[in-house]
Parts: structure tokens; sequence; C-alpha cells
């Protein structure tokens, strides 16, 4: 069984800054890894079968040995960014 994640919906921030927006809408999603590398980014789907990039307020997801469980408890996604 595969866990569902709450992800947080947000707008694009400021191009310069990459700060994320505000809260457009919240989704429960499944998190699918992809191995680039030493790296190991999250994504999920979002409207169908498009593949978006989850990050997290906490900390970098990509990094596998940095990571901290804890970053789970504020993941978000910028459709706009894709």
């Amino acid at each position: 069984m595969n866990k569902r994640y709450t992800i947080q919906v947000r707008e694009t921030g400021e191009s310069a800054s990459y700060a994320p927006g505000p809260v457009i809408a919240t989704i429960r999603r499944v998190l699918r890894a992809e191995q680039i590398g030493n790296f190991n980014p999250l994504f999920c789907t979002y409207r169908g079968n498009r593949r978006v990039l989850v990050r997290s307020l906490d900390g970098d997801l990509s990094d596998p040995f940095r990571r901290e469980q804890g970053y789970a408890q504020s993941l978000y996604i910028c459709p706009a960014r894709v």
C-alpha cells in the first residue's frame, strides 16, 4: 500500500526569490522518487498525468543523505514552475 502525503498547491512566487506564493489548495498524493545521479527528487501527479516536483519548506528533499522525516510536514508544489 502506498502512503499518501498532504501537499500544498501554491502559486509561483516572484521569479527572483524562488519563494513559494500563497496556498491555492491542499491535495493528498503518493510520492514517486526518481534517481538522478546522487540525487533522488520526489514527484507527484497533478491534474491528470502531469508530473510535478515536490518541494519542502523545511529543506532539500532531493538529497537522500540530508533530508529528514520532518520535511514531510511542509510539502508543496508550484505547478506553474514545471
